[in-house]
């Protein structure tokens, strides 16, 4: 007896010191792979250490390898929040998250862009030719520029690239005639890589990827991640990190505004 009194007694003691060591576990942010992780990681970093502080609930980026490792993530529940709108396919429709804010500024358009001298002047010269995608996940760079292709009766041979850094790298390259990407990213790579491209179709406007959050997330934790994202605009203490990333901060969304995104996928089977 007085052996498992002293057993009970040491574990006691050791479950307090653990409790009083303990720190709150991150939440996990998963990031869609729109660019290579080390791009990623510099853009959404010091934003998830600025709405951590600002919430008062921590959050770490994650993201899989690959668009489709990321989308598994999601779709086996191990995200609490996700910067995405592949959510919006119709094989995620069960899961539950809901939006709670979106990437502000002007909205996202898909883009086929070609070689500044290229003979290729428009969709129908691209009859049998290769062009890059991101993944087939992709919405405003694959879904929307695919039916765009059907809808102009052209057949391409498709170059997935693994996202819309590497889908530009490879037209950058000559290894394919045409990519397709998002507009915003577009700018960003044009500028980055000082290359010019040459755009032989642009879609109508969809708004830019949501936030999204897990229904096992406390209201109020959801509540807390919410007004961090959208006060970061009017922040004075934000302004210099806003800044550094090129953006203009986050803005009020529902799951409502993605009814386009969901119409498109569903035209393509997905």
């Amino acid at each position: 007896m007085t052996t498992r009194r002293t057993v009970l007694v040491v574990l006691g003691f050791g479950a307090l010191a653990t409790v009083a060591h303990a720190q709150p576990v991150p939440l996990a942010f998963g990031v869609l792979n729109q660019q290579s992780p080390t791009l990623t990681a510099e853009r959404w970093n010091p934003i998830l250490q600025y709405v951590s502080t600002a919430s008062g609930v921590p959050l770490r980026l994650r993201m899989g390898r690959t668009v489709d490792d990321t989308n598994d993530m999601m779709g086996r529940g191990e995200l609490d929040f996700v910067f995405t709108n592949h959510n919006f396919r119709s094989a995620y429709d069960k899961l539950g998250y809901r939006v709670i804010a979106r990437w502000g500024g002007e909205p996202i358009r898909g883009v086929i862009v070609v070689a500044a001298d290229s003979p290729v002047l428009r969709l129908k010269d691209l009859a049998g030719k290769k062009v890059a995608f991101p993944s087939r996940e992709a919405f405003v760079a694959y879904a929307v520029p695919l039916v765009a292709l059907k809808t102009a009766g052209v057949t391409v041979e498709e170059v997935l690239a693994g996202n819309q850094d590497g889908a530009l790298a490879q037209l950058k390259a000559q290894q394919v005639q045409a990519a397709a990407v998002n507009s915003r990213f577009l700018k960003q790579y044009a500028e980055r890589e000082a290359v010019t491209f040459r755009e032989i179709y642009l879609s109508d406007p969809y708004p830019d990827l949501a936030v999204i959050a897990h229904p096992r997330v406390p209201a109020a934790t959801v509540d807390a991640v919410r007004k961090a994202l959208l006060g970061m605009k009017s922040d004075p203490a934000a302004a210099a990190l806003l800044e550094r990333v090129k953006f203009t901060g986050f803005e009020p969304a529902t799951d409502r505004d993605y009814d386009g995104v969901r119409r498109i996928y569903r035209q393509i089977g997905q």
